[in-house]
């Protein structure tokens, strides 16, 4: 699915029904989050499912608590009591790369819409990111857990990014993708630990150079090494 067909449907959707966006890396997933925040007029929660510990997603005993009530109960982590106090869009990022009881209880949020007894806003929008390629080493979801989404497989065309970049990618750099679209995102076999160019990338080549002041200075000494620590040597030639 392109971008335009993207931004069509997934406001539209029922707030209830979940997104999950698949796609390599680098290719805007958490840029789509933020445009359906966006139009919806609805706050941005950004969470990395990949880098956190089962208890920063479903909690943490209330040992004083318990001791009170006799009850066990948890301490909610602060983003997920927000979206169940107002309406949000919460991202659940890199969903399969997480650790499995990580995996659980986001499974639930999406199924259930709550955790430990806490539901979600209804006006709550859950998005689910995951980096579905071969490169990447990834737990699969199984069809029944697909059924619970809205799946969309993105595939940008070279025209979306343009289109995204007009007003936020220095010119110079949009004429090179224009003339060389090869180079705006490695599609063929990788070999591990090397660099390859990304939509992202290209976005961070164009902050890097505007903020050494030399993105119009081809000579410079700095030119080449910065576009080669983030594109790689093929795009950076």
């Amino acid at each position: 699915m392109d971008i335009k067909t993207f931004n069509i449907v997934a406001p539209n959707l029922p707030a209830e029904i979940a997104i999950l966006m698949r796609g390599p890396t680098g290719v805007g997933k958490s840029h789509l989050g933020k445009a359906v925040a966006k139009t919806k007029d609805l706050p941005f929660v950004d969470v990395r499912l990949s880098i956190m510990s089962e208890g920063d997603v479903g909690g943490y005993p209330d040992i004083e608590g318990m001791k009170e009530s006799g009850i066990m109960t948890f301490c909610m982590p602060s983003w997920f009591m927000r979206a169940c106090k107002e309406p949000v869009v919460l991202m659940l990022d890199e969903m399969n790369r997480a650790l499995p009881g990580v995996q659980q209880s986001a499974f639930q949020i999406v199924l259930d819409r709550e955790l430990n007894g806490h539901r979600l806003h209804e006006g709550t929008r859950v998005v689910a990111c995951i980096n579905a390629s071969a490169e990447y080493e990834v737990n699969e979801m199984d069809p029944a857990l697909l059924d619970r989404f809205w799946v969309c497989d993105l595939e940008p065309s070279d025209e979306d990014w343009l289109t995204w970049a007009a007003e936020r990618i220095h010119p110079m750099i949009q004429d090179f993708i224009r003339q060389n679209p090869a180079h705006l995102r490695h599609k063929e076999a990788v070999e591990p630990g090397k660099v390859y160019p990304s939509p992202r990338s290209w976005e961070r080549v164009d902050s890097s150079l505007k903020k050494a002041g030399i993105v119009d200075d081809h000579s410079s000494p700095a030119f080449y090494p910065i576009c080669l620590g983030l594109l790689g040597v093929e795009a950076s030639i």
